[in-house]
């Protein structure tokens, strides 16, 4: 027996260091896991913050584009049903915004073109016998002026546009109401093509359209900043260009988030959310900074032929601006140079706060 158990007992102090370092490794290894734990727990709850974050996005998204909407269109078309009833002898074309042709409104303007039609009213070319000159006259639906809120905003808007004075910004003339309750403007009229007619025949402009539109916005929107408005509505559709190059921006601080309150929606606004800011998207207040990331989206689509982002609804559009990250326009048109490349995805920043001032995007240009 001893001569079995003297190997034994030698094999076993020999394996002993073995056995020791094996522990010594599990041990290490668990107390590894354990310092990991927090870590991962940490992980897991930033993984659900982000989820509940893009949930709450997606959720303010919803709201503003369907709640706020159909609260609102609702109580319009009530305040519409209203003055039907206590208005009978009202003309229908009065009801909707719209004039006659030949006829004059406010014993001042003669209506002689129906220039075009959107969801806040009209737009005519008529004759003002007090300037001696053509005017564009902008007639807003009676269904929106019966909103004694909505015409009060509205009014504040127009007067403040009114302090706007830029070659690169439609002059506006005069607000006025009629005794109907029509609200209207008069303003510069300025024949050219919109940057969106412009677009849909030549699909994208070449550098240096592009260096000569982009930086004339540019030099309206400082003008506009300076005198503390914004446009809040910049678009295709919201630019004019005429023969010689010479470029306008119209609906300025018109169409706007704070005429429609916390209706963030295309619906009864002019624009398409192509090109709205986060913050427009969500319903939360905006500034200046929204038109620089307005600006980034019309830039790219004006070099690559269409808007950072695209999807099967105003939601999916809303919540790509929120969410997603635009790809870089050099991957989609290779003679964009870099240093313009790179301003526009700074333009277009979820956060205002990363976003370019204008005089270094219109220096990228």
């Amino acid at each position: 027996m001893e001569e079995v158990l003297v190997p034994l007992a030698a094999l076993f102090f020999s394996l002993g260091p073995f056995f020791y370092w094996l522990k010594r490794r599990y041990d290490l290894k668990e107390l590894e896991a354990r310092k990991q734990e927090p870590k991962l727990l940490e992980a897991a709850n930033e993984r659900n913050r982000e989820l509940e974050d893009r949930v709450r996005n997606l959720e303010s998204i919803v709201t503003n584009v369907d709640y706020e909407l159909n609260t609102r269109l609702a109580k319009i078309a009530a305040e519409q049903n209203r003055l039907s009833r206590a208005l009978p002898a009202l003309a229908p074309t009065a009801m909707a915004g719209e004039l006659q042709i030949g006829s004059k409104l406010a014993d001042r303007y003669e209506i002689r073109e129906l220039l075009g039609r959107g969801g806040m009213g009209a737009v005519y070319l008529a004759d003002d016998s007090v300037l001696g000159e053509p005017i564009a006259l902008k007639v807003v639906s009676a269904s929106l002026s019966a909103d004694p809120d909505a015409a009060e905003r509205f009014k504040r808007e127009a007067s403040a546009a009114r302090r706007v004075s830029s070659p690169n910004v439609i002059r506006i003339h005069d607000l006025g109401q009629t005794s109907d309750g029509l609200l209207y403007i008069s303003m510069e009229y300025f024949p050219g093509d919109t940057l969106a007619d412009v677009l849909a025949s030549r699909g994208t402009l070449s550098l240096e359209d592009n260096r000569d539109i982009l930086g004339q916005v540019c030099a309206g929107l400082e003008v506009a900043h300076a005198a503390g408005v914004t446009h809040r509505d910049l678009k295709p559709g919201n630019v004019i260009v005429d023969g010689r190059g010479t470029v306008k921006l119209i609906d300025f601080g018109l169409a706007t988030a704070s005429f429609f309150q916390g209706m963030t929606a295309t619906g009864l606004s002019f624009g398409t959310p192509e090109y709205m800011s986060p913050e427009q998207v969500r319903g939360r207040a905006t500034d200046a900074r929204s038109d620089v990331y307005s600006l980034g989206a019309l830039a790219y689509h004006t070099l690559t032929g269409r808007p950072p982002f695209s999807g099967d609804s105003a939601i999916a559009i809303g919540f790509a601006h929120c969410s997603h990250e635009p790809r870089p326009a050099r991957e989609l048109r290779n003679d964009i140079p870099e240093q313009l490349d790179a301003m526009i995805l700074l333009a277009l920043a979820k956060q205002p706060d990363a976003r370019p001032a204008l005089g270094e995007f219109r220096s990228a240009l």
